[in-house]
């Protein structure tokens, strides 16, 4: 299994028989395309999401679309809606070749937890504890319960690849949502994401002793088109 960061939250992940292309907006993508592909967009914001994918990924013959139902279908070129599904939060699908549930994000649209040839795949999108220095504390309080509570869904599940925010833009709180999924259970590989670019909150995380247990299973992001090859 090989994984390729593309930028901010897009990865593209190549299986033995397939391939699953996540939150893409911009960027490089490995032109794999004798697999069929599969693209996911988590929401609607314009960093997870762009009309730009539907010409990115012209090269397949064989490609397919899951988009948040948040997304307008008018987005989507009409040549392509019969190959696009539509999905909602808190829901399963039983799809040729993958089995997908989705959980609600606490901020817009879904998060997916994806199984392909045996690999059980998790991407955040847009949920994660978002906690912001100055708000209010009731705020903040139910953003952390609301976040804890959907990842309840993710325990006891045996994950092997994640992509998990770690956003710079929360200050000291930049870790929580991270370190509430590794609590929840985790992933065998975890890939931080929606970075803006600001990739030295990796090694900050991994050098707290509080994450210690957690830190080699952080995959150290430093710049996109970046490749990992994963057992």
């Amino acid at each position: 299994m090989k994984v390729t960061f593309i930028l901010h939250s897009s990865f593209f992940v190549e299986l033995e028989g397939c391939c699953l292309l996540f939150d893409y907006y911009e960027g490089d993508i490995p032109q794999v395309t004798d697999k069929p592909l599969t693209v996911f967009a988590s929401h609607s914001h314009g960093d997870h999401f762009s009309p730009a994918v539907f010409e990115a990924t012209k090269a397949w013959a064989q490609r397919r679309f899951i988009l948040s139902d948040d997304i307008w279908e008018s987005r989507v070129p009409e040549d392509l809606r019969g190959s696009t599904l539509f999905v909602s939060p808190q829901r399963t699908y039983e799809l040729e070749g993958l089995k997908l549930a989705t959980l609600r994000s606490t901020d817009q649209g879904v998060a997916f937890l994806a199984e392909a040839e045996g690999k059980l795949l998790y991407h955040a999108g847009d949920l994660n504890c978002w906690v912001w220095d100055g708000a209010p504390r009731h705020q903040n309080d139910q953003m952390t319960a609301a976040y804890r509570e959907e990842l309840r869904l993710l325990e006891g599940r045996a994950i092997h690849t994640a992509f998990v925010p770690l956003d710079p833009r929360q200050d000291a709180d930049f870790d929580l949502g991270m370190r509430y999924f590794f609590e929840a259970g985790g992933a065998e590989h975890v890939f931080p994401m929606h970075m803006w670019g600001d990739y030295s909150v990796v090694p900050l995380f991994k050098s707290d002793p509080n994450h210690k247990a957690w830190a080699s299973r952080l995959m150290d992001i430093s710049a996109p088109g970046q490749t990992f090859q994963l057992d």
